[in-house]
């Protein structure tokens, strides 16, 4: 009897203790499988401040080799500096062992600090170098598509205004400009952090050139005319009268000063900005067409980038039937939210023949030595629109400043092409300024976009900018 109930409490404790094995292993591996690499890479961990502080972290270079980012050995380890680090902020990010890590210093942690980690079960960390150094140990270098002239230049542009400025390659997807006003410094961003952070009214954190949200006034009818392109048979032929005022059952859409221009076309229309003409448009072409062209354009997609995080532009109405929402949605005024590095990808694709490439802020990583590690290649995101719709528009956006609402753009040795915006910000008397295009207009190296918060209308403020910023490129 005793023989018998000692072999139940054996057997028991030997279910018991493998249960609790079990339980063990599956908790060892669900920590290896899911939460060791965050761990691993969390910037509070202290084993990762010891491990990266045996490095020298990499330096971050423009894409002509010129210094933006460098590390130095104190008697605590070692310092970060920043080159006009508030120029670059939102490109380089900041590090700091409190706060943690953004930007080009978060996405290239690994490169910079010079080390691959792995880890058991457990979770303990070793450290393994790809190569052993001689002397000092140093973190690989980051070398950027970006250009510190044109960055600088295009920094100083705005001024005191709020805003953003985005400059690519149309050809490659390289951004060789991405600039976020108001800013911060990375430098001090230990001491300054509860300072920017608490900073509501100009919040500096946000990267308005990739995360700001705003309707894109005008400059949407680049995608406007493409729809109506591509979708309306004979639209060159078509004409419209413009009264200044389009009336839509209740709803009156307006012209700037309600100024008429008559009996137009769809050039003159984009030349003039003509808001009678393209709510027309809106209404002839309907929610399906507007909303496939706009997707054409990568709205309401996910644009997934290595370098940098892009915030999802929208075409989206509440009432898809609503010929007075059609109208304002068709002039980027209603049901339509964008960025400006999405603006600056509307203006390259046409620039580019309508294909998109995809924006990148990386070309290449090297080792203290120089070799080159990773080169990044250009890639291809979509093919928007026909070669044939983006040379029309092409056409309108050169005649804009030339003759149109951007002759303020306007240089007398570069042709450039451009569109203007003016977005109206709801329950404010005030307006967003925008320009967006490319120069030169007949073999385009650079392609941007430019908001100025609360700036006026777009063929003022924006279009200086563009002005000043093509003549520094091709100084």
């Amino acid at each position: 009897m005793n023989e018998e109930k000692l072999l139940r409490n054996i057997k028991a404790l030997i279910v018991f203790f493998s249960l609790i094995f079990l339980v063990i292993i599956g908790y060892l591996t669900y920590f290896n499988l899911y939460l060791s690499e965050n761990i691993v890479r969390d910037s509070s961990n202290p084993r990762i401040k010891l491990s990266e502080e045996d490095v020298l972290r990499g330096a971050i270079f423009d894409r002509n080799g010129k210094q933006i980012v460098y590390s130095k050995r104190t008697r605590d380890g070692q310092k970060r500096y920043y080159k006009d680090g508030e120029i670059f902020a939102h490109v380089v990010g900041y590090n700091s062992y409190i706060y943690g890590k953004t930007g080009i210093e978060l996405l290239y942690n690994d490169a910079l600090s010079g080390k691959t980690f792995y880890y058991d079960l457990l979770g303990s960390i070793f450290r393994k170098f790809a190569q052993t150094f001689e002397g000092e140990k140093r973190g690989s270098n980051v070398a950027l598509t970006i250009d510190y002239a044109l960055q600088y230049r295009a920094y100083k542009l705005l001024g005191s205004d709020k805003g953003a400025i985005v400059v690519l390659n149309p050809k490659t997807g390289e951004i060789l400009t991405l600039v976020s006003k108001p800013s911060f410094d990375p430098e001090s961003i230990d001491k300054n952090f509860k300072k920017y952070k608490n900073d509501v009214e100009g919040n500096p954190f946000l990267n308005r050139a990739t995360q700001g949200f705003y309707p894109p006034g005008s400059t949407y009818k680049i995608i406007t005319a493409a729809a109506a392109l591509e979708n309306i048979e004979n639209i060159g032929n078509e004409k419209w009268l413009c009264t200044g005022k389009l009336k839509i059952g209740d709803y009156v859409l307006k012209d700037f000063n309600s100024e008429a221009h008559g009996k137009i076309d769809l050039k003159k229309a984009f030349t003039k900005s003509c808001n009678f003409t393209f709510g027309s448009l809106g209404m002839e072409l309907g929610f399906n067409n507007l909303n496939r062209e706009a997707e054409k354009f990568l709205f309401n997609k996910d644009i997934v980038l290595e370098d940098l995080v892009i915030r999802k532009s929208t075409y989206n109405l509440e009432d898809k039937n609503s010929r007075a929402l059609l109208a304002q949605s068709a002039i980027g005024q209603h049901g339509v939210a964008t960025n400006p590095l999405q603006m600056a990808l509307v203006a390259a694709t046409i620039a580019n023949e309508g294909i998109m490439m995809k924006p990148y802020l990386v070309k290449e990583i090297k080792d203290e030595y120089g070799v080159v590690l990773e080169r990044k290649k250009p890639q291809v995101l979509t093919r928007a629109i026909e070669k044939e719709t983006a040379e029309k528009i092409k056409e309108y956006m050169i005649d804009v400043v030339n003759k149109g609402t951007g002759v303020r753009a306007k240089l007398s040795n570069i042709v450039i092409a451009g569109k203007t915006g003016t977005a109206e910000i709801p329950n404010s008397s005030e307006t967003h300024s925008w320009f967006v295009g490319f120069a030169p207009a007949n073999n385009p190296q650079i392609a941007f976009a430019i908001i100025v918060e609360k700036g006026g209308t777009g063929g003022k403020r924006a279009a200086e900018i563009a002005r000043e910023l093509v003549s520094e490129y091709f100084k």
